[in-house]
């Protein structure tokens, strides 16, 4: 999920092509590899992690 959010003390910050993320270190390990890909419809977050381990159905996306 995407959502508007100021860095923490538990938050890792990446600079990519003019925009700024914000993910929490803890989850960040679970995620592995994240992209965010943008369309005029929004944006698709999928992740190699966190969906391979505890949603198997999701297939690489982060949508359980």
């Amino acid at each position: 999920m995407l959502a508007l959010d100021e860095p923490g003390d538990n938050d890792n910050v990446f600079e990519v092509e003019g925009f700024r993320f914000v993910v929490d270190k803890t989850l960040l390990k679970e995620l592995g590899t994240v992209n965010i890909d943008a369309s005029p419809s929004g944006f698709m977050v999928t992740a190699t992690g966190l969906a391979a381990s505890t949603c198997p159905s999701a297939g690489g996306g982060c949508s359980c």
